[in-house]
């Protein structure tokens, strides 16, 4: 009967000493679940973004001469930012009025530009909403243009920089700490030459 009484005490306090632990390993155990779940879904938004930029630098790198370009003025735009609207965004097209930054009036390249960057977020945690493209070519800012005059036909004596900037949710507290409205902003970058544009046999750039 002795040998009984201990066995069972024995066991009640290994049962005791395992529940301690158990509560000692759980919140380690799930801020290590948490944030694998985390940083996976910031890691998927960040590969979406990168899609983004290098899908928007590919149009650009293209249609260069309705991108970053006053028309009516006939003067370059150093650096243009474009700004995704928060409804309809993949049907930017219908969007005959959208106007830039600098209040010019959208191209249609820059829109097809805003409709690839939208298309490529869906179904992804980042916010449409405050979505910004950023486009410049070199050649427009280059040393030698200042000095011999600017020519928009000589674009593909550069390349295209399109940087592409937005906030991505957060799922849990781990990254959210210090984010805002737990959101993390991120932003990729995408560089392409400029390919000389040609009309028929005729190339643009001479």
């Amino acid at each position: 009967v002795g040998d009984r009484v201990k066995n069972r005490k024995k066991k009640r306090k290994e049962e005791g000493q395992a529940m301690v632990e158990f509560a000692l390993v759980l919140p380690i155990f799930l801020l290590l679940v948490m944030g694998i779940l985390d940083f996976g879904f910031l890691f998927y938004n960040y590969i979406s973004m990168e899609n983004a930029a290098r899908n928007a630098a590919r149009i650009a790198c293209v249609e260069y001469d309705d991108i970053a370009y006053n028309s009516v003025d006939k003067t370059k735009i150093v650096e243009r930012t474009l700004t995704i609207p928060a409804e309809n965004a993949t049907k930017l097209a219908t969007y005959d009025n959208m106007t830039a930054s600098d209040g010019v009036v959208y191209s249609d390249a820059e829109k097809d530009i805003c409709i690839k960057v939208a298309e490529s977020l869906e179904r992804t945690g980042i916010d449409k909403e405050g979505v910004v493209v950023s486009i410049q070519y070199t050649y427009d800012t280059s040393e030698a243009v200042a000095s011999e005059g600017w020519n928009l036909d000589k674009r593909y004596s550069g390349d295209v920089n399109v940087t592409v900037k937005g906030y991505a949710h957060v799922l849990t507290p781990i990254l959210g700490i210090g984010a805002d409205h737990m959101k993390k902003e991120l932003n990729s970058k995408s560089t392409f030459k400029v390919e000389q544009q040609y009309t028929g046999t005729t190339s643009v750039g001479g």
